[in-house]
């Protein structure tokens, strides 16, 4: 083979390759001509290289004057991050601008270590090359799938492809899928990384038994390197069109997000105006102030649970409306907010319009004769009002003023602490309606929090253990004030668990202290492997009561757990039986009644991303009678069958009430370059007795975005049902692959 390198001389030797730099030329062939000192000619298995890029044809053509390039016959072009293929090729290589009809191509989208979705492929009437990473194509499809499988395809007058920037634009395009037309758009525009592109988006199709048929087809703004817009018009088969906007917007000292919704004529709800509006606000006003709006409002009490299927939409029943005002520095953090509610059910939270609160926190050395303490201060002054739609009974309003100061000395070591804290609860109160106009408190709590870490080595089974013993002691005393007179702004009585009994007052909210004088008591021991992974834990706590709570003796907790000389015993164990089984226990047990009143029983077993299988067994004993107890067991999972196929699916049964609270079920296909999932969900709402019934279903084309409901949207509804579960196109390429089979 002749070889031919720069533009002056001739060479035999293979090695002329290895002498090139980025502006040298090599050409070689089976035989070469010289024309004219200007044009070389090189025919049979041609070959032109210059610095990363090669091109080979049955006859290249090269005029060394004007820097053209013509080749014909079986033309190969190799460039830094593309392969293109074709019958003929007019090329100039200084600028890499040129032109090839019938061409076929293959470009790399990233440089990511998966299998999938890697390159991009295609065919075109006429391809121009316009640049070193630009391509415009005309009369082209392409697709991300592999050659040999041409399940879909993206078909388009005119495609353009920015290899640099990771986008592609294409005019007037038909996605094929399976050989079926199935989407028309003017124009489409995707992106294979993460920079922000104006442009539409997938749109979304899926149904539900309250709203029916419904899609939407965002158009996606990018305002500036800081805001972005989206504009979706949104249809409904049932109630008719939807306009949706949202404004984002990033800068140094502020951000936010503002949403709205309108249905101008729902024909479902007898042609009303439905509409939601959302703002939400932060904003920097000096080092440590800060400011903050969060405004929320919605048509009718039923808007999301006829327009909405998520249920952390769905589930809300009072919207915020508040704005905030925060300062903090080393040691204080102040608080101004003024809040209202919109209430979509019976709930009607008191207002806060407005409250003040201060907490100040400093940690000292070497003061009241102590290494180290800690001082507190906790302060609030509030106006509470009652909502203008209230229809209750109480219309107590007014102000409190709370102040909470507190001191404490920790004494710890390697094997176990002390901390005493002694601390004061100090309120007053101007109220209007009430069973009182005004009234003072002074109510001390002292407590001793102590505890100590015990361990020792074994073997078992011819393998390394720790053993832990963690005792621990908590005390609290607090005098009793009667507190009947006053009203419940923001106080509820605590869940009592096995956290919960190692506070000082059972009461959350500044409204109520309870009397206590009683103890807890608990013990954790754990087991933990060479490695440091926990296989064995368990833990007991109870408390123990010395005097009676006389604050409960209120009418309001009469009937509460709390009245009894102990609590439940409280029962956790945690065990990892495997790298993939794991049990979790929690029991309250009462000792003197010899009942279980709370259980909760959950096991996973989860060998490899992808595979998960999750159940549990929940009861809760109801203190005002059985007819209000919760016996549920709740199935989740997630598990290839094989040939890409996957399941994922949950069954949350109410064992008394004898119904479905919750119920999932999909099916999910991999392709490889493409996957589509279809889901079932029914969902039971807040705000209305009869569930919503939604089926999902989406496309997701490797790499070019996804089809039918968002991926967003899909992934929320399945993680929130099935923790720890994955989308198959998220799964590692090890696990996709191993399910192809």
């Amino acid at each position: 083979m002749a070889t031919f390198l720069g533009a002056l001389s001739f060479a035999t030797t293979t090695n002329a390759v290895e002498l090139l730099d980025s502006d040298e030329i090599l050409i070689e062939g089976d035989s070469l001509e010289n024309r004219l000192d200007r044009k070389l000619k090189a025919s049979g298995n041609a070959i032109l290289k210059k610095g990363s890029k090669t091109i080979q044809a049955d006859i290249i053509e090269y005029d060394q004057v004007s820097d053209e390039l013509y080749a014909k016959g079986n033309v190969r072009l190799d460039g830094n991050a593309s392969t293109i293929t074709g019958t003929e090729l007019e090329l100039s290589i200084d600028s890499n601008t040129g032109v090839m009809p019938n061409a076929t191509f293959i470009t790399r989208l990233n440089n990511s270590s998966s299998v999938f979705n890697e390159n991009i492929r295609g065919s075109a009437a006429v391809l121009f090359i316009e640049g070193e990473d630009k391509k415009k194509l005309e009369d082209a499809s392409i697709t991300t799938c592999d050659a040999g499988q041409d399940d879909w395809f993206i078909n388009a007058s005119e495609i353009e492809i920015n290899e640099r920037s990771k986008t592609v634009d294409a005019t007037n395009a038909t996605l094929e899928f399976k050989g079926v037309p199935v989407l028309f758009s003017p124009l489409v525009n995707f992106s294979f990384n993460d920079e922000r592109k104006s442009g539409f988006l997938a749109p979304s199709i899926g149904t539900t038994s309250r709203s029916g048929f419904e899609t939407s087809v965002p158009y996606y703004m990018n305002l500036s390197p800081t805001s972005d817009a989206t504009i979706t018009p949104r249809y409904f088969s049932k109630r008719g069109l939807q306009l949706q906007g949202e404004y984002r917007y990033l800068d140094k000292n502020f951000s936010g997000v503002s949403s709205a919704e309108i249905l101008n004529n729902d024909n479902n709800a007898g042609g009303t105006t439905r509409y939601l509006v959302k703002i939400n606000h932060q904003h920097k006003l000096a080092e440590g102030l800060t400011a903050s709006a969060r405004i929320e409002k919605v048509s009718d009490d039923n808007y999301f649970s006829d327009l909405e299927s998520l249920i952390s939409v769905t589930s809300q029943v009072s919207l915020p409306q508040e704005l905030q005002l925060n300062y903090v520095n080393q040691d204080w953090d102040v608080n101004l907010i003024t809040q209202k509610f919109q209430n979509l059910s019976s709930s009607s939270p008191y207002e806060r319009l407005p409250s003040i609160s201060a907490s100040y926190s400093k940690v000292s050395e070497n003061g009241f004769g102590l290494n180290q303490y800690e001082t507190k201060l906790n302060l609030s002054l509030t106006q509470f009002e009652r909502n203008n739609d209230y229809t209750g009974s109480d219309n107590t309003k007014g102000m409190r003023f709370v102040a909470k100061p507190s001191i404490t000395a920790p004494f710890e070591k390697d094997f176990g602490y002390l901390i005493p804290k002694i601390s004061l609860n100090l309120s007053s109160y101007d109220l209007e309606n009430g069973n009182a106009s005004s009234k003072q408190f002074a109510i001390p709590t002292m407590s001793l929090d102590s505890g100590f870490f015990l361990d020792r080595q074994f073997k078992f089974g011819g393998n390394d253990f720790t053993q832990t013993l963690e005792p621990r002691a908590f005390y609290t005393y607090t005098p009793y004030r009667n507190q009947s007179m006053l009203p419940m702004f923001d106080t509820g009585l605590l869940d009592l668990n096995q956290n919960s009994i190692f506070t000082e007052n059972q009461f959350v909210g500044g409204d109520r202290v309870i009397d206590a004088n009683q103890f807890t008591l608990a013990a954790t021991t754990r087991f933990i492997d060479i490695t440091g992974t926990e296989r064995l834990s368990a833990t007991l706590a109870q408390r123990f009561y010395i005097n009676d709570r006389k604050v409960l003796n209120e009418a309001q907790f009469s009937n509460s757990v709390y009245q009894s000389d102990s609590t439940d015993l409280f029962m956790l164990a945690f065990a990892r039986l495997s790298s993939a089984i794991t049990i979790d226990t929690e029991l309250q047990y009462n000792p003197d009644e010899g009942s279980t009143n709370r259980a909760t029983v959950s096991s996973n077993f989860s060998p490899e991303p992808g595979k998960l299988i999750d159940a549990s067994y929940r009861l809760i004993r109801s203190p005002s009678g059985s007819v209000n107890d919760i016996k549920q067991v709740n199935i989740a999972g997630q598990w290839p069958i094989g040939k890409g196929y996957s399941t994922v699916g949950r069954y949350n049964y109410d064992i008394k009430q004898s119904g479905v609270v919750e119920a999932l079920g999909g099916l999910a296909y991999d392709a490889g370059c493409w996957s589509s999932s279809i889901l079932f969900h029914r969902l039971s709402l807040a705000t209305t007795e009869k569930p919503n019934y939604t089926l999902f279903f989406q496309l997701e084309l490797g790499g070019l975005g996804s089809l039918g409901t968002s991926k967003a949207s899909l992934m929320d509804v399945i993680n929130r049902n099935v923790p720890g579960s994955y989308s198959t196109s998220d799964l590692p390429d090890k696990y996709r692959q191993d399910n192809f089979n």
